[in-house]
């Protein structure tokens, strides 16, 4: 059977998207990993399985390979975090969703690749024009996705801003002592802390006049 025109561009964009994912899945991996120094693309094609040629056909330039590569992460990155938001636990505990969410972000790999990539582009104007507005447009919806997702549990949406910058400032933070400091840290210990001080914390907030 002959398949319609219109289904065999359909198929082949399906097929080269999956293909895309599956190189950039392999990218990330690599600067998370390795880091961006030693992040290259003959690096990348030979972990994905390709010749270099075949992967400069999708990403000529190193510096394409890396904003692809922060594109895709981000863009998976906001993917999962509306699925978190549509939990059905999330209108038992939306704090405790919110919490988990946000630590399954900040120690994941597309997390990890992402502050590498930072920290080269303060170095590299070119990359820095490249990368820093997907990471910043990430981050505004990733925001708004867990300021509404508290709003519309009840909380006041200035104090669940407020809140979600908050928690995210100090996973940040668990993230730079966990990966690169020289001493230990209970995550566990710290996060379930926070989790227990958390609603009251939000109450305790001023409302913003």
């Amino acid at each position: 059977m002959t398949l319609p025109k219109a289904k065999k561009r359909r198929t082949q964009a399906e097929r080269r998207q999956r293909s895309l994912g599956a190189i950039l899945d392999v990218a990330t991996d690599i600067l998370a990993r390795e880091g961006y120094g030693r992040f290259s693309s003959s690096r990348v094609a030979g972990e994905a399985g390709l010749s270099r040629g075949a992967l400069e056909h999708y990403f000529p330039k190193r510096l394409d390979l890396v904003a692809a590569t922060c594109q895709h992460a981000m863009d998976q990155a906001v993917e999962e975090t509306r699925q978190f938001s549509s939990r059905p636990e999330l209108s038992e505990d939306p704090i405790g969703t919110f919490l988990a969410a946000s630590e399954h972000f900040f120690f994941t790999p597309a997390y990890n690749a992402q502050i590498e990539v930072l920290i080269a582009a303060r170095a590299e104007p070119d990359l820095a024009e490249r990368v820093l507005p997907i990471i910043a447009d990430a981050r505004r919806r990733l925001d708004s996705i867990w300021i509404e997702t508290l709003s519309a549990s009840g909380h006041d949406h200035d104090k669940a801003s407020r809140f979600v910058e908050m928690s995210h400032l100090l996973l940040r933070g668990m993230f730079v002592v966990e990966t690169w400091l020289p001493y230990a840290m209970d995550r566990e210990r710290v996060l379930a802390d926070w989790r227990r001080i958390a609603p009251a914390a939000m109450s305790a907030l001023r409302e913003e006049t």
